[in-house]
Protein backbone atom coordinates (compact mmCIF):
# COMPACT_ATOMS: atom_id res chain seq x y z
CA UNK A 1 0.00 0.00 0.00
CA UNK A 2 1.57 3.46 -0.97
CA UNK A 3 1.47 6.18 1.41
CA UNK A 4 -0.62 8.31 -1.40
CA UNK A 5 -3.36 10.45 0.12
CA UNK A 6 -6.36 8.85 -0.48
CA UNK A 7 -9.52 11.22 -1.00
CA UNK A 8 -11.50 8.77 1.54
CA UNK A 9 -9.27 9.30 4.47
CA UNK A 10 -8.84 13.05 3.95
CA UNK A 11 -11.37 14.68 7.12
CA UNK A 12 -12.20 18.39 6.62
CA UNK A 13 -10.32 20.55 9.30
CA UNK A 14 -10.92 24.26 9.34
CA UNK A 15 -11.75 26.18 5.96
CA UNK A 16 -9.64 25.04 3.56
CA UNK A 17 -7.34 22.39 5.91
CA UNK A 18 -7.17 18.50 5.67
CA UNK A 19 -5.79 16.19 7.93
CA UNK A 20 -5.11 12.71 7.01
CA UNK A 21 -6.82 10.12 8.74
CA UNK A 22 -5.30 6.57 8.30
CA UNK A 23 -7.16 3.70 8.38
CA UNK A 24 -7.89 1.58 11.57
CA UNK A 25 -6.36 -1.65 12.25
CA UNK A 26 -9.25 -4.75 12.40
CA UNK A 27 -7.47 -6.49 14.91
CA UNK A 28 -7.52 -4.42 18.52
CA UNK A 29 -5.59 -6.77 20.65
CA UNK A 30 -1.87 -6.27 18.67
CA UNK A 31 1.00 -4.01 19.53
CA UNK A 32 0.20 -1.45 16.53
CA UNK A 33 -3.41 -1.04 17.73
CA UNK A 34 -2.01 0.09 20.71
CA UNK A 35 0.55 2.62 19.37
CA UNK A 36 -2.06 3.68 17.52
CA UNK A 37 -4.23 4.31 20.44
CA UNK A 38 -2.06 5.83 22.69
CA UNK A 39 -0.76 8.49 19.96
CA UNK A 40 -4.18 9.50 19.30
CA UNK A 41 -4.36 9.85 23.28
CA UNK A 42 -1.75 12.97 22.00
CA UNK A 43 1.44 10.35 23.74
CA UNK A 44 4.39 11.36 22.44
CA UNK A 45 6.38 7.46 22.77
CA UNK A 46 10.06 6.76 22.57
CA UNK A 47 12.10 3.07 22.50
CA UNK A 48 11.82 3.51 26.32
CA UNK A 49 8.26 3.75 26.71
CA UNK A 50 7.83 1.38 24.69
CA UNK A 51 9.94 -0.91 26.95
CA UNK A 52 8.07 0.17 30.23
CA UNK A 53 4.66 0.60 28.77
CA UNK A 54 3.77 -1.11 25.82
CA UNK A 55 6.05 -4.52 26.82
CA UNK A 56 8.02 -4.16 23.46
CA UNK A 57 11.36 -3.57 21.86
CA UNK A 58 9.97 -3.30 18.44
CA UNK A 59 8.56 0.67 18.42
CA UNK A 60 10.04 1.66 15.30
CA UNK A 61 8.57 -1.43 13.51
CA UNK A 62 4.98 -0.96 14.51
CA UNK A 63 5.10 2.62 13.87
CA UNK A 64 6.44 1.70 10.03
CA UNK A 65 3.82 -0.55 10.03
CA UNK A 66 1.05 1.86 10.95
CA UNK A 67 2.89 4.32 8.12
CA UNK A 68 2.66 2.26 5.68
CA UNK A 69 0.23 -0.53 6.03
CA UNK A 70 -2.33 1.92 7.58
CA UNK A 71 -1.30 5.40 5.79
CA UNK A 72 -0.87 6.89 9.79
CA UNK A 73 0.72 10.27 9.22
CA UNK A 74 3.04 9.80 12.38
CA UNK A 75 5.50 11.97 12.80
CA UNK A 76 9.21 12.15 14.41
CA UNK A 77 11.35 14.10 16.50
CA UNK A 78 14.72 13.31 17.03
CA UNK A 79 16.73 15.22 20.21
CA UNK A 80 19.99 14.00 22.39
CA UNK A 81 20.10 13.07 25.50
CA UNK A 82 22.56 12.81 28.07
CA UNK A 83 23.39 8.70 29.18
CA UNK A 84 23.57 7.21 32.47
CA UNK A 85 27.28 6.03 31.75
CA UNK A 86 28.98 9.18 30.12
CA UNK A 87 27.41 9.09 26.30
CA UNK A 88 24.95 11.40 24.69
CA UNK A 89 22.77 9.91 22.11
CA UNK A 90 19.82 10.29 19.45
CA UNK A 91 16.51 9.61 20.79
CA UNK A 92 13.65 9.23 18.42
CA UNK A 93 10.22 10.75 19.61
CA UNK A 94 6.61 9.19 17.54
CA UNK A 95 3.52 11.88 17.55
CA UNK A 96 0.76 12.25 15.76
CA UNK A 97 -0.35 16.11 15.11
CA UNK A 98 -3.43 17.88 16.52
CA UNK A 99 -5.22 18.11 13.12
CA UNK A 100 -4.96 13.99 12.43
CA UNK A 101 -5.52 13.36 15.97
CA UNK A 102 -9.02 15.75 15.75
CA UNK A 103 -9.55 14.27 12.42
CA UNK A 104 -9.37 10.80 13.86
CA UNK A 105 -11.59 11.59 16.28
CA UNK A 106 -14.34 12.57 13.72
CA UNK A 107 -13.74 9.44 12.21
CA UNK A 108 -13.83 6.99 14.78
CA UNK A 109 -10.49 7.13 17.70
CA UNK A 110 -13.01 7.37 20.17
CA UNK A 111 -14.82 3.99 19.85
CA UNK A 112 -11.45 2.59 18.73
CA UNK A 113 -9.19 3.95 21.66
CA UNK A 114 -10.98 2.75 25.15
CA UNK A 115 -11.72 -0.57 22.48
CA UNK A 116 -7.90 -1.09 22.04
CA UNK A 117 -6.89 -0.67 25.69
CA UNK A 118 -9.46 -2.66 26.37
CA UNK A 119 -8.30 -5.79 24.79
CA UNK A 120 -4.99 -5.15 25.58
CA UNK A 121 -5.28 -5.08 29.20
CA UNK A 122 -7.14 -8.14 28.66
CA UNK A 123 -4.39 -9.34 27.02
CA UNK A 124 -2.16 -8.56 29.65
CA UNK A 125 -3.48 -10.97 32.18
CA UNK A 126 -2.05 -14.15 29.92
CA UNK A 127 1.16 -13.05 30.12
CA UNK A 128 2.22 -15.24 32.67
CA UNK A 129 0.76 -18.51 30.85
CA UNK A 130 3.19 -16.80 28.07
CA UNK A 131 5.93 -16.64 30.43
CA UNK A 132 5.72 -20.09 31.45
CA UNK A 133 5.05 -21.33 27.51
CA UNK A 134 7.74 -19.53 26.41
CA UNK A 135 10.42 -21.33 29.39
CA UNK A 136 9.15 -24.67 28.55
CA UNK A 137 10.07 -23.95 24.74
CA UNK A 138 13.54 -22.48 25.70
CA UNK A 139 13.61 -25.50 28.38
CA UNK A 140 13.34 -28.32 25.44
CA UNK A 141 14.61 -26.74 22.61
CA UNK A 142 17.75 -26.58 25.05
CA UNK A 143 18.08 -30.00 26.13
CA UNK A 144 17.85 -31.00 22.69
CA UNK A 145 20.77 -29.09 21.82
CA UNK A 146 23.34 -30.07 24.50
CA UNK A 147 22.31 -34.16 25.45
CA UNK A 148 25.50 -35.38 27.01
CA UNK A 149 24.45 -38.52 26.32
CA UNK A 150 24.17 -38.13 22.56
CA UNK A 151 26.24 -39.53 20.34
CA UNK A 152 28.31 -37.08 17.49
Amino acid sequence: MSNAHHPMNEMAGAQGDTAIVGIFPGRRNTLQSEVLARLLLSERLTGLDAVAGLNTTRLASAVHILRTKFEWPIKRHDFSVGCGDGRVEQVCEYYLSTEAISAASRAGADEFVPDVLKQRSERRKEAPKAKREAALRNSASFTTRIDPTRER
